[in-house]
Parts: structure tokens; sequence; C-alpha cells
């Protein structure tokens, strides 16, 4: 067990350490347009993965900034995130592959249900499993927020997802706890999960070391953190299992129905493997010239 307290999109493997990050904010600009203008220019200047974060911004232009990017080229190169409770916008430019390898871990995450009977093919249909898509909040303290998440998993009939992934550098970690707060709050109990991945680089030995967390909701429908695992070092000893553990409506949300050509119902919960999550982290560190940390 871990110790701590804390559709595909364009990657970028290239760049050797973690994202830079700068902050600038609303009360610099004159008006809206001038602000409009600054965010596309960075955007399409930036040359490897980075982190823009704006602040001060009012809800309707953090609505308006994300839906104008969106109906640019520019829209598939970011993940944005507007958070009105805060006033911040944050846009991620040109994810990292290690930042995007929580994909590849759905996907085996996914054949490992399917090979031991607990998703068959009629439910797999019903499940959209989606990077980078916009979701809207539209009301309590989060409403006008925008979110795009690295990965979610939404059932074909509801409108936000069960389920999301959210990864980031040490940096940022404040940034992804106020992410797993709009997600869990903002998204009113329909988000019943978030898992957070956190890498931190050490840049004089560019050796990377994470971890994963599970947060959900407590009944009083607070966010509360059910587990950590450590996923670089590994740890040397465990004595349960090194996964992530989600009731199956956590993971798929109560609208799934199930297969009535099953021959038994599914297992109550879905397990995620943080040794497939090492594994394919391992791979994407090994493009990017990074190491694991042992």
């Amino acid at each position: 067990m871990g110790r701590h307290s804390e559709a595909n999109s364009p990657v970028n493997s290239s760049p050797p350490l973690s994202p830079g990050m700068s902050s600038t904010s609303a009360t610099e600009f004159v008006d809206q347009s001038d602000f409009e203008y600054h965010v596309l220019k960075e955007i399409r200047s930036a040359s490897e993965s980075q982190v823009l974060v704006f602040t001060d911004i009012n809800p309707s232009w953090g609505e308006q900034i994300v839906d104008l990017i969106n109906e640019t080229d520019d829209g598939y190169s970011t993940r944005k995130t507007y958070d009105s409770l805060t006033k911040v916008l944050r846009i991620k430019v040109m994810p990292t592959e290690l930042h995007d390898c929580c994909q590849s871990w759905w996907r085996l995450s996914e054949i490992n249900l399917r090979r031991i009977g607990d998703l068959t093919d009629d439910e797999q249909a019903q499940l959209d499993v989606l990077v980078g898509a916009t979701l809207p909040f539209v009301g309590g303290p989060y409403r006008s927020s925008r979110k795009e998440p690295d990965l979610f998993v939404r059932s074909i009939y509801d409108r936000l997802p069960s389920f999301v992934i959210e990864t980031g550098w040490s940096e940022s970690w404040g940034a992804l706890m106020d992410d797993m707060n709009l997600l869990l709050v903002g998204g009113n109990g329909d988000i019943r999960a978030v898992a957070i991945i956190k890498w931190k680089l050490n840049r004089r030995t560019r050796v990377v070391s994470g971890f994963v967390e599970l947060y959900v909701r407590d009944r009083q429908g607070m966010p509360v953190r059910r587990q950590s695992e450590d996923i670089f070092p590994a740890p040397t000893e465990t004595t349960t299992p090194q996964r992530l553990d989600l009731s199956r409506q956590k993971a798929f949300g109560p609208s799934l129905l199930p297969d009535p050509a099953r021959a038994q119902p599914p297992n109550d919960m879905v397990y995620l493997e943080v040794e497939d999550l090492r594994t394919v982290a391992r791979r994407a560190l090994d493009r990017m010239s990074l190491f694991p940390a042992v």
C-alpha cells in the first residue's frame, strides 16, 4: 500500500523534463478580446509540453475561451480546465507520453475485465471512454466550469462520467486537488470516483517517482481519499494486491445495463492493477529518455 498524503489526443514525447508553467492574471488585459488573443498566441507559440495558468478569470470569459479554443485547431493539442470557484483557467499544451499513459492503463484494465468475464461485448458497447472531451458544469458552486479530463469513463445513458483519471507533475499538486474537488463536488454525485496520478522528476538525475490516489465522496458528499499506491519506486513487499478498488457502479455508473446473455452476475468490484500502470509508464519514460525510481 502507498504511504502518501498527498479517443487519443496528440502527445509529445520529445520534451525530456516535466512541463513548464506560466501564470498570468486577467487584470493584465485591456478587455476580453485582448485576453483571447493572448491565450491563442501562447498556445500557438508553444514548442513543447507546458501548462498555461490564467487567474482572476470571470465565468463568462472562462466559458467562452474554452469554447473558442475548441473551435480552432488548437483544441486538439490542448486540455483545458476552467474552475469558476477559484476563477482559474489552466491549459495543458502538448501533453507528454507519460502524461497520457493512463489511456493505455485503462485499455489493459478493460482487457483484464473481459478476460475474467466481468465486461462483455454488450456492456463495453454501453461505455464511452474519452480523452480531453469537454465536460460542462451547470449548477452548484462550480456552475459555468469546464473540464477536459485526461480520461473518463461514461455510460452512453449519462451526461457526466462515473470515473475520471487526471495526471500531473509535483509542481501542480494543488491544481490536481482543485480538479478532484471540481469533479466530485461539481459532478453532484454523478462523478463517483477520481484517480489522481502524480509524477515527480529529479531534474539532475532524470529519475521519476510517482504514485496514484483514489478519491470518492463520503456520505455527506465531501471528497475523501480512499487509497494511495506507489508506482515508482515499486514497493518491495506487499501483503495485499496493489490495485485500485472500485465498485462496479463507481467505475461504470448506475445506468450500465447487465448483459442479458450472462450466465452469472459479474463481480461487484472492478480492480485496476497498479503493475499495469507501472508497465505502461516504464515504456513512456524510456521514450522520453527518463528513468523510473527504484
